[in-house]
């Protein structure tokens, strides 16, 4: 394992881009023709769910969420550069800016998830040790452990912030099989 790790190390896992505004309530009339507008911009757009104040859609390319406060797109196709994501949020937040008529937004976030597996919990807490982001001396603290297994950090000011965490921990994958196909789908579990 190497001593330390590197942002390369790191491979992209989702992405996440949300913009808030206050009560956009043309959300209850129009949330069908924005779907209109940005369909021929996405592969195979459904309707996971759609109650007035809150619409939920699934494409290929990621999910929106289009609500009364809120438009946010995710995407588990997520590059390095994260330009054809970009392009997306654009078609999509152009139409919600349109349709609902939002002059102002409250807040822009965007949320960059980022993973590296290990083959255990033991070698992911030693590579988070390893790069020394605090300068706490390895003496067991709270009766827990000598290194913390996670970190965070803050960056802001009046107008932009930052946030980021570095995390080790532990992630179970179960993919549970409807009975009928039990017998020629096996049971899968990962760690």
């Amino acid at each position: 394992m190497p001593s330390t790790l590197a942002f390369d190390d790191f491979k992209p896992y989702t992405l996440t881009c949300e913009l808030r505004y206050d009560n956009a309530y043309l959300v209850f009339d129009r949330t069908g023709q924005l779907v209109t507008d940005v369909r021929d911009s996405f592969t195979n757009v459904s309707v996971a769910s759609a109650v007035p104040q809150q619409s939920a859609f699934s494409a290929d390319e990621g999910n929106f969420n289009v609500e009364l406060n809120a438009a946010r797109f995710t995407s588990g196709r997520v590059d390095r550069t994260g330009e054809l994501f970009a392009k997306h949020c654009s078609v999509l937040f152009d139409a919600v800016v349109e349709r609902l008529e939002i002059n102002v937004f409250t807040r822009i976030g965007i949320r960059y998830i980022l993973r590296k597996d290990f083959a255990t919990d033991a070698e992911a807490k030693e590579a988070l040790a390893s790069m020394m982001l605090t300068s706490l001396k390895p003496v067991k603290r709270f009766n827990a452990s000598e290194h913390p297994t996670e970190v965070a950090f803050r960056w802001e000011d009046d107008q932009v912030g930052a946030f980021v965490r570095l995390k080790a921990e532990i992630t179970d994958i179960k993919v549970v099989v409807p009975v009928e196909m039990q017998d020629t789908i096996p049971k899968f579990e990962k760690r």
